[in-house]
């Protein structure tokens, strides 16, 4: 039984803060209020008290050291929130990053000892917010852990151990690679569903198919320069499973742009901008989404 900390209760804070109680003590770090209890809801549901110590940044101390941090706010968010919990950190702590897009593993790795692990968690483990304080369980996809560095790599038949619990997990010796793949998806649905305020389903309407084609036309060219091997026939493939097994959700980007909250695109598309600047390609289409999604939020 691990001393985990969960920093950020979103919908997948709190989904994995409900499924990692079952085994490890949960402390969940949130800026809301710390009396009310979090609630995770089931798909048939039912709503059960998720087991977790609430508090706020000013209450670190009274629960450190940490064996692990899982760090779930969103890619704009990771360095702040890191900087919050990094003096309450043991020598080997094992940090976990998991959210949409690419960015800040180079940036964590350059703050940490060589003794503290970096690892990156992809999940499409599915869920909205009902209240503030309570989440439902939409779908399980498969969560996916990678070693971002060498401390992680030492670890990772132990992190497997603590991360079993979550449904359909399972860990890679290519992370990057897979967060490109995922990468890929979020590029295809998120700014176009933010934008169109629509459903993923409905993305796959023949009006769309073109922008998503260039969209990811261009990602793949970027990753491809980078030695990722992905091709667009995949990407496109598995771009459309996705948006058939959560037809009926809403993005995360949706959610965001509807609600008035930054999004994670400067992860998503400007990932691909800032990387096709630096290798010579040009990117307009994902550069176009970037522009229109900055003037909707």
């Amino acid at each position: 039984m691990a001393n985990i900390l969960i920093v950020g209760d979103g919908a997948i804070g709190l989904l994995f803060s409900h499924f990692l109680s079952a085994q490890h003590d949960i402390t969940l770090l949130t800026r809301k209020p710390t009396l009310t209890t979090r609630f995770y809801q089931a798909s048939n549901g039912k709503s059960h008290p998720i087991k977790a110590r609430l508090i706020h940044h000013k209450e670190l101390s009274q629960s450190a050291p940490f064996d692990l941090v899982l760090i779930t706010v969103k890619a704009f968010q990771v360095q702040t929130a890191f900087g919050q919990v990094k003096p309450y950190l043991s020598k080997t702590c094992q940090i976990v990053l998991s959210h949409n897009g690419m960015g800040n593993v180079d940036e964590l790795n350059a703050l940490l000892l060589k003794t503290q692990g970096l690892a990156f968690l992809t999940t499409r483990l599915a869920g909205f917010k009902t209240t503030p304080y309570s989440v439902n369980h939409t779908g399980n996809g498969e969560s996916v852990l990678g070693a971002c560095n060498a401390a992680a790599s030492e670890r990772l038949n132990e992190l497997k151990q603590q991360f079993s619990y979550l449904p359909h997990f399972s860990v890679s010796d290519d992370i990057h690679s897979l967060r490109w793949q995922k990468l890929l998806v979020n590029i295809a649905i998120n700014p176009l569903t933010a934008i169109h305020n629509v459903k993923n389903g409905q993305l796959r309407a023949p009006q769309f198919s073109t922008r998503i084609i260039n969209l990811l036309s261009e990602a793949c060219l970027v990753a491809n320069k980078q030695g990722v091997d992905v091709k667009l026939s995949e990407a496109l493939d598995q771009a459309y499973s996705v948006m058939t097994a959560t037809a009926e959700n809403f993005s995360s980007m949706q959610q965001d742009i509807s609600h008035n909250r930054e999004s994670e695109i400067d992860a998503i598309c400007g990932y691909v901008c800032e990387q096709g600047a630096k290798l010579g390609i040009k990117t307009p289409y994902n550069q176009a989404m970037l522009s229109m999604i900055k003037i909707k939020s």
